[in-house]
């Protein structure tokens, strides 16, 4: 007859299901499952700070962070990468949504893709109730991975997968404890009765026997009844104090913490004392966690939030477990000082860093009063303390300095870099440098460098009078045209970002005034003044000409610079007036008024030189200009040659560059000057 099992322990054994991913080892081994939960659970609670332009600020986007990090670490551990996707509402990024990494997929276009940004090639997809969604691109996700030597751009080498052996192992121990239990805890019995036994025989006392095992527990006495020569008793399996399960339950345990990173004293209710305890804690802490902020760091500014001028920091000292930590070190170290040994060798013996920010290198001992004072034959003299020597601030270097920093923001243009950097300067203050940088911007020319340098160059207490009048009459009207744009896109109006009606009015009367003092000058100068009216006349067309053209000029700069930011306050959720206003500034701030007035003055004042020249010339008498940068001081880098490698002072017109074919300004900020010098 055929053997069966009923209702037997190897029956359940068979039917407890495999264990094939580490997401079935995740829902089917505590061990693992507590490990993947403490480290996603201790994660999610550390501290951190978000800045932006280095001022805290709150975290402005739906979803709980500390979920977006549980579920981040989750997906990291089982599956070996994590997605969050962007929510965004219009042009504005509202929040993110965890996708779920088990339903997750992803494609590869190698087309799409280099060396510097592999990632750029991929799409994620996800299918949720048999519904697709996607595909989404990097500019969509941002994408978490573990690292790993087989997949360069899908999901890494998840940790659980690297446990999973050990999980099955764990699952199939405790399976088969389950199963003989539920058969009973005993193994299954042959007996085997006399050959000539007959079947209907065989089968009364095979049910005889069982029905008298009685029930509950004692049904797990299982007998399968053969026909043999002998009567004999035999039990298939072996017993379980016999399988080494114990030593196989440890094995799988250690595994699982070596392989998590979490020690076993966390995983399991042990018997260790708190000192061991307390060790196992401080380590998962210092080992496995803190290392790990790196990661989500790194992630999260690159991909995340350094376009958006926001930095995301983790501040795991601030938590309890740190704060004990230090105490426990800082009483240390009080012993150790009073101890006798030097603080900084204290520090060295306690893992203190940055030693040298605290205490300077630690100076030998005072020769005692019997030591030779000069140095021994070994002795190396000590070196004499560098005498620090200031750099003169002339005109020359700063000159110098304001060159390097040019030259600097040109390198980063070319390079198809973000112009904006850091310059350390003793001689241009931080002011100035800050000044420039906020005038750059991602796409800007290198001709712009020089503009915008000799814009924050020139003081305001250093303007002439024609030029002070333009300051005062635009600096006001600028500035509360730069704080009405600040509310307009904060309250997401469109700004209106001309400037013609503050400007041209001024210019109008300004310039006028200026040209018409310099054509008297001229006229003094040279006997030969210019009637009233041709002069009016002059100047009125010059103005009616080019001043249109400036005002358009400011008006298309402006809208050209304002763009920008309009849609960076729509992509970032967070952003503040007065960051607003702070965008806008070097739109609307002294520095542009300042420009404005110096360079339109030399400008109008050029202009009347080339009318009394050609006034002259009606008259016969033939003129040329001549180039002076007396004006200017002989600082500009432009004027005196470091750019058109000649230098403009003293040279007649006929003899200039190309690029100044039409006389100063030669660039902003300008105040060079032409005289006239008579033809022989």
């Amino acid at each position: 007859m055929p053997i069966q099992y009923p209702n037997g322990w190897l029956d359940t054994m068979n039917r407890s299901g495999k264990l094939y991913s580490p997401a079935d080892a995740y829902r089917m081994v505590p061990m693992l499952y507590r490990a993947v939960n403490l480290r996603a659970d201790a994660l999610s609670s550390v501290p951190f700070q978000l800045t932006r332009n280095g001022e805290p600020v709150d975290w402005p986007w739906q979803m709980n962070l500390p979920q977006l990090i549980k579920d981040t670490e989750r997906n990291l551990l089982i599956f070996g990468a994590a997605y969050w996707l962007r929510v965004v509402k219009g042009r504005t990024l509202t929040g993110f949504i965890s996708l779920n990494a088990a339903n997750t997929t992803w494609f590869f276009d190698q087309s799409k893709a280099d060396i510097y940004e592999p990632y750029r090639g991929m799409t994620w997809s996800q299918t949720l109730n048999g519904r697709l969604y996607g595909p989404w691109t990097m500019d969509e996700i941002v994408y978490f991975r573990e690292p790993s030597f087989i997949e360069d751009v899908g999901p890494g080498l998840a940790p659980a997968a690297v446990a999973l052996q050990n999980a099955q192992l764990s699952h199939y121990l405790t399976a088969f404890a389950t199963a003989f239990f539920q058969g009973g805890a005993q193994p299954v019995t042959v007996m085997n009765l006399p050959e000539y036994t007959d079947t209907a025989e065989v089968e009364r006392f095979s049910a005889d026997i069982n029905a008298k095992a009685g029930g509950g527990i004692l049904n797990a006495f299982k007998y399968l009844f053969l026909r043999s020569p002998d009567l004999k008793v035999t039990q298939l399996t072996p017993n379980i104090d016999t399988m080494q399960m114990p030593e196989l339950s440890e094995r799988t345990i250690t595994a699982v913490s070596a392989t998590l990173g979490v020690p076993r004293t966390m995983l399991e209710a042990s018997a260790a004392n708190y000192a061991t305890a307390d060790s196992d804690r401080q380590s998962f802490w210092r080992e496995t966690i803190v290392p790990r902020l790196n990661m989500y760091e790194a992630v999260i500014n690159s991909q995340l939030l350094n376009p958006l001028k926001y930095e995301f920091k983790f501040n795991p000292e601030m938590m309890d477990v740190f704060q004990e930590d230090e105490a426990a070190r800082a009483s240390s170290f009080l012993q150790y000082v009073q101890g006798g040994i030097p603080a900084r060798s204290a520090a060295m013996l306690l893992g203190i860093d940055n030693l040298d920010e605290y205490w300077p290198a630690e100076e030998a001992p005072a020769p005692t009063p019997d030591a030779p004072s000069e140095p021994t034959q070994n002795t190396e003299p000590a070196l004499a303390t560098p005498e620090v020597v200031e750099i003169p601030a002339d005109a020359e270097a700063k000159t110098a300095e304001w060159a390097l920093l040019s030259k600097k923001v040109e390198r980063r243009i070319k390079s198809g870099r973000d112009p904006r950097t850091s310059f350390d300067s003793a001689l241009i203050t931080a002011e100035e440098v800050i000044a420039v940088m906020a005038r750059c911007y991602k796409g800007m020319t290198v001709a712009e460098v020089h503009d915008i340098v000799n814009a924050i160059k020139a003081p305001v207490d250093d303007m002439t009078p024609d030029e002070l009048r333009i300051y005062n009459r635009i600096i006001k009207e600028m500035r509360a045209k730069g704080e009405q744009w600040a509310k307009d896109i904060y309250n997401s109006d469109t700004p209106e970002t001309s400037l013609r009606e503050v400007i041209k009015p001024v210019l109008d009367t300004e310039l006028g005034t200026t040209m018409g003092k310099r054509l008297d000058r001229l006229g003094t100068q040279f006997s030969i003044p210019v009637e009233t009216d041709s002069q009016q006349r002059y100047i009125q067309d010059w103005l009616g000409d080019y001043v249109p053209k400036t005002t358009d000029k400011i008006d298309q700069t402006t809208a050209d610079r304002i763009k920008p930011i309009i849609d960076t306050f729509r992509t970032t959720p967070g952003m503040t007036i007065q960051d607003l206003q702070a965008a806008v500034l070097p739109l609307s701030d002294p520095m542009r008024a300042k420009m404005i007035a110096i360079t339109e003055t030399t400008r109008a004042a050029s202009q009347a030189t080339v009318q009394y020249k050609d006034y002259l010339g009606q008259r016969g008498i033939q003129m040329q200009r001549v180039w002076n940068t007396d004006a200017d001081e002989l600082v500009c880098p432009i004027c005196t040659g470091q750019v058109y490698n000649v230098k403009l002072n003293g040279l007649t017109e006929d003899e200039w560059p190309s690029e100044v074919a039409d006389g100063p300004p030669a660039h902003v900020n300008c105040r060079c000057d032409t005289t006239l010098r008579l033809v022989r």
